[in-house]
């Protein structure tokens, strides 16, 4: 990768002179801004013998976070979130209905091609741990087809670990179908 800098006040194209000239060139490594993992030097346990071939008292491994222990506490599964039941409706017995709930289709169709974030945010704070849960969300989808409300049932380490905060911004971006009436949909995110 080339990165070329100029300065915004040179006067761009309209110049004559060759593209190439006075302008300052830097070459970017392919992996520019990706850093790589530290290394450290672990002490070999004393008594213990040298690899074969040689080798130094000391050895170098990749550092990585540790492992966490979950507690049954952390593991708990707990609700969290808004009142998810549906405002109440009206009937109306002459026909000309004001709109219907979001068919079984519509709802697998959107969920299918937009909860990439949700999941996106189940799997995220998990790292390191290995918590297995399915996770719970559950949604009040008004008839213009916008998310209003979520409430969400997961492990208290993962509601701790930010869960709360992200999966309401992920669901407040999907889009349903408009049908002119409130849905309940419930989405279910395995993780582990």
């Amino acid at each position: 990768m080339y990165l070329a800098l100029r300065p915004p006040w040179g006067g761009g194209a309209t110049t004559s002179a060759p593209i190439d000239a006075g302008v300052p060139v830097a070459q970017v490594p392919g992996d520019a801004g990706v850093a790589k993992p530290k290394k450290k030097r672990r002490p070999r346990p004393p008594g213990t013998v040298a690899p074969p071939g040689g080798g130094s008292d000391e050895e170098y491994y990749e550092e990585t976070d540790p492992m966490v222990t979950l507690t049954a506490a952390d593991r708990a599964l707990e609700w969290r979130g808004d009142d998810v039941t549906l405002p109440p409706t009206r009937l109306d017995m002459g026909g000309a209905g004001e709109g219907r709930p979001l068919d079984d289709g519509e709802i697998n169709s959107t969920i299918g091609s937009q909860a990439g974030g949700v999941r996106d945010c189940v799997v995220q704070g998990a790292t390191n741990t290995d918590l297995r849960a399915t996770i719970t969300v559950k949604l009040v989808v008004d008839g213009s087809g916008r998310v209003t409300k979520s409430k969400l049932q997961a492990p208290r380490y993962r509601v701790e670990k930010g869960l709360l905060t992200c999966v309401p911004r992920a669901v407040g971006r999907m889009k349903f179908p408009a049908t002119g009436a409130p849905t309940a949909v419930t989405l279910p995110v395995s993780l582990g």
